[in-house]
């Protein structure tokens, strides 16, 4: 099997009734686990990379290692770039042979974003490659003020998906990346008159943190995608804190982090499938 593209995902999303995961890898442990939940759920996933995080790791090495467990995966997996903030990162994830990228340019003023977006889909859509935009600010949990003011306004979703030509678009609805204090409350009225507007995939980010009940009623209401990493990272911080001077092998501890990591990702899978059947 091929890496799948984010356009099919969303296509799947949308037939199946479900929400796809997006699930960041930290390491060859990481993708193991995000691999194995999906053989074991034979549900679709998403390998994510963020542009961040190639500082830690070879992207070439880790998008190899991606594609090889695709060839025998069981349901559709992509590789996505995620919050790619710079052209020259997202040109470095096209080249390197990523299924689908994110341009976050929600820091921009909205022209800059409209252009610099509009930019990047020419060239990925020219590869075969989809595209996710960010429109709104989703900001840091703990750090940036939480506002609607910062929230996805539906009419300029309207326009800036027509001007861009996006595949999917990353919204602010009251989510925010890393730890919650707290349950966030999610506007689902304005996810519902975003829907209306826009015809293409919509993606949940800061996913880690919000109640199951509101994945679901965010899925119904028209998430297609939905981000996952703090909880991947919290779960693997504190298997290492409890457990890593019992190990005599360091491949005992990687085996475990395996699974606890594993276990977060399929948790988090069967729930965003849950949204079809409850």
């Amino acid at each position: 099997m091929n890496p799948a593209s984010l356009t099919e995902l969303i296509a799947y999303s949308r037939k199946n009734r479900i929400g796809v995961g997006m699930f960041n890898i930290v390491n060859l442990e990481f993708a193991q686990a995000i691999f194995d939940a999906s053989q074991e759920t034979g549900l679709p996933v998403m390998f994510g990379i963020p542009e961040r995080f190639t500082q830690f790791y070879s992207e070439v090495c880790m998008t190899q290692v991606c594609k090889k467990m695709i060839e025998s995966a069981k349901a559709p997996i992509a590789i996505h770039l995620d919050h790619g903030k710079s052209f020259k990162g997202v040109m470095s994830a096209l080249r390197t042979g990523y299924s689908s990228v994110m341009f976050d340019g929600s820091s921009l003023d909205y022209e800059e974003n409209v252009k610099q977006s509009a930019e990047i889909v020419k060239i990925a859509h020219a590869m075969g490659v989809s595209v996710e935009g960010e429109l709104g600010y989703v900001g840091r949990a703990g750090t940036d003020e939480l506002t609607p003011d910062s929230f996805t306004k539906p009419d300029q979703a309207e326009d800036f998906v027509r001007r861009t030509g996006v595949d999917a678009l990353a919204i602010a609805i009251g989510n925010q990346h890393g730890q919650y204090k707290g349950i966030p409350k999610l506007d689902f009225d304005r996810l519902k008159a975003i829907r209306e507007k826009v015809d293409c995939g919509l993606v949940l980010h800061g996913g880690s943190g919000i109640a199951p009940q509101d994945f679901v009623e965010a899925i119904r209401c028209g998430i297609n995608k939905v981000n996952i990493y703090t909880a991947m990272d919290t779960v693997a911080k504190n298997f290492t804190r409890a457990s890593f001077a019992d190990f005599g092998a360091y491949l005992d501890y990687t085996r475990g982090l395996t699974a606890v990591v594993r276990d977060v990702v399929k948790e988090h899978m069967e729930l965003f499938a849950s949204a079809k059947i409850n």
